[in-house]
């Protein structure tokens, strides 16, 4: 029989999921899964993201010491979904740092 546990904390200790359907948190959870497992890679990738996932998907290129930058999408008046520019990886790079972000 297969076992599960947590991979990584969602840190919602104050309540930030709170009025989401169960169906939203679980996409939200497998976006960010698909996130981490983007920026262990060296290519750069782009690809949009829930705002809601924001802190977090910024926490996992932080973690990852990949550089990005995460603006509104273009033409979207619900302002629900960011565009995630993640840079391919430097060897030499120190850390992580967010690029100038557009409004």
């Amino acid at each position: 029989m297969a076992t599960y546990g947590l991979v990584k904390s969602f840190n919602i200790d104050n309540g930030e999921l709170d009025g989401l359907r169960l169906k939203d948190c679980f996409v939200l959870g497998y976006e960010l899964a698909l996130i981490d497992n983007l920026v262990k890679l060296s290519d750069g990738f782009s690809r949009p993201v829930h705002v809601e996932n924001r802190e977090r998907v910024e926490r996992s290129c932080h973690d990852a010491s990949r550089e990005f930058r995460l603006k509104w999408m273009e033409g979207d008046s619900s302002e629900s979904w960011l565009w995630l520019e993640v840079r391919p990886a430097d060897t030499t790079a120190a850390g992580a740092s967010e690029l100038s972000e557009d409004s």
